[in-house]
């Protein structure tokens, strides 16, 4: 009996150490095969246990909880976990002996890796040319006669890009001490959010609103510009970084947010759409210490996990196979005006 079940359960061991081999591979799983480096140990005890009484206990012919029901139950949760060592024992040798090629090939990668962490590059390697500019843009919509306002959460940076700004415009910054820092010398008002979270202005007192890259809320928008005004958008869009939304995002992201999506949302409200443009482009990585480097300003995640690590290795690969890596960048930008009443 005890040889028949550890024939039974290493037959079924060999053919997930298939499966799971493979999937490694698939998806560049590299702690499966530098796992497969360390000494066998025994896992899974307390499972193979619980297993065990349950199934004895439906299969049992001995009346429960008696003195031969328990001595039986113990010796069939002895021989399980026997038969379970043994075939993860031969499992475990069966992989090395399987994918020692590949075993070898993770460790010397993961070396590369361990390399790369602590090698300083530039994060960006090479940029696509951007098609427009939202300064540029936005520029367009006002003159030293309009009430202006930006929302944004970069400390700042987008409007101090602006060479010139009408004397009346406000900023509202996620991060307000470091916005007013940066705007000292800029005749503009830093503010922010409201504890309720709206816009900290009176309904229809804005002449034209710039959101640059945050989220916001299109009623809120609707309210605070006058009717005539333009409110105005620059957004990125789902397939922005979309290589990387595998490493933070567990399950599959439905639905798009793209030119298209957004010009959409601001009609339903009842605005005019004037203008509209999209960019995809891309950015290109000729090391891994440089898209690790990139990973580290994007991310405050901890970037040694076994997530980060296994796709490290899928991005060497591509950088040693096309000589770089890269990602895709998405953004998008729309012009709509509210129609005066």
């Amino acid at each position: 009996m005890l040889i028949s079940l550890a024939v039974m359960l290493t037959a079924i061991k060999l053919i997930f150490c298939e499966l799971e081999g493979r999937t490694a591979q698939k998806k560049s799983i590299l702690s499966w095969y530098t796992k497969l480096n360390e000494p066998f140990k025994y896992t899974r005890t307390k499972s193979i246990i619980f297993m065990c009484v349950i199934c004895y206990a439906i299969a049992s012919v001995q009346a429960m909880f008696t003195t031969e029901w328990f001595v039986e139950m113990l010796g069939f949760i002895a021989v399980g976990v026997i038969c379970d060592g043994i075939s993860q024992y031969i499992g475990f040798y069966y992989n090395k002996i399987r994918f020692r090629k590949k075993i070898n090939e993770a460790l010397l990668m993961k070396s590369e890796i361990a390399k790369a962490m602590n090698e300083t590059a530039n994060a960006l390697v090479q940029q696509s040319l951007p098609t427009y500019s939202s300064h540029e843009i936005a520029a367009r919509y006002f003159n030293d006669d309009t009430h202006l306002a930006t929302i944004s959460f970069d400390g700042g940076e987008y409007v101090a890009a602006f060479e010139h700004l009408p004397p009346l415009t406000y900023v509202v910054e996620a991060q307000y001490e470091k916005a007013e820092e940066k705007l000292a010398d800029r005749n503009v008002k830093v503010t922010k959010l409201t504890n309720e979270g709206k816009l900290p202005f009176k309904d229809e007192r804005i002449d034209v609103i710039v959101n640059e890259l945050s989220n916001y809320d299109k009623y809120d928008l609707y309210r605070v510009v006058k009717p005539g005004g333009y409110i105005i958008v620059n957004q990125m869009g789902s397939d922005n970084y979309k290589e990387l939304i595998n490493i933070f995002l567990p399950f599959k992201l439905h639905g798009r947010w793209d030119r298209e999506a957004s010009c959409q949302t601001l009609s339903d409200i009842g605005l005019e759409i004037i203008d509209s443009v999209e960019e995809h482009g891309y950015v290109r990585f000729d090391t891994l210490a440089s898209f690790i480097q990139f990973m580290k300003g994007i991310t405050k995640a901890d970037i040694t996990q076994d997530r980060f690590m296994n796709f490290y290795s899928h991005v060497l690969k591509q950088i040693k196979d096309k000589k770089y890596f890269e990602l895709t960048t998405h953004r998008f930008m729309v012009v709509a005006r509210k129609k005066e009443l």
